[in-house]
């Protein structure tokens, strides 16, 4: 049986990996909380991205046959993100690589992590709110920049259980 693994920072891969398991009726279980039972079993690695790079990624390959990755952001969808994520963390080409928008509150960092991500969310509403037209997606992240919003829902996981079926 195939498991699904995850790395959160604020609980939105959290709670997309929870709903994927609900959909799939496989067990989740967070990163380095794994039950030694599951070491080198089939997994479905789900992870916060920062700086384009899915954190976690690296320690679920070396302990568990990945079968798919997903990277949760705050940002819209876009086509190059899967191979973006894919060609940075070296992801081989026949394991699936998914983007889920995720959610974002400032509120829930701490830190250097926060200090950072206010420089990169006024870059972020500044890049937004120049255009003319935003896509949902787009509105939700010039959201999750000035108050904190979440996309996180089951019809965002359907590529990847549709994958998985």
């Amino acid at each position: 049986m195939m498991i699904i693994i995850y790395k959160s920072n604020t609980g939105y891969t959290e709670q997309y990996a929870k709903l994927l398991s609900e959909q799939l009726g496989l067990p989740c279980y967070k990163l380095g909380r794994v039950p030694d039972c599951h070491k080198g079993r089939d997994a479905i690695f789900m992870g916060w991205l920062f700086a384009g790079s899915i954190v976690g990624y690296k320690a679920a390959a070396k302990k568990y046959r990945l079968r798919c990755v997903c990277g949760v952001g705050m940002g819209p969808p876009t086509e190059e993100l899967a191979p973006g994520m894919r060609e940075k963390m070296g992801i081989p080409p026949m394991v699936p690589v998914f983007y889920l928008q995720g959610g974002f509150d400032i509120n829930k960092l701490k830190g250097p992590m926060k200090l950072i991500m206010k420089v990169k969310c006024k870059e972020i509403a500044a890049r937004l709110n120049v255009r003319a037209e935003l896509s949902e997606a787009e509105q939700a992240t010039l959201r999750m920049t000035q108050s904190g919003a979440s996309c996180v829902c089951r019809e965002n996981l359907a590529e990847v259980v549709a994958w998985y079926k």
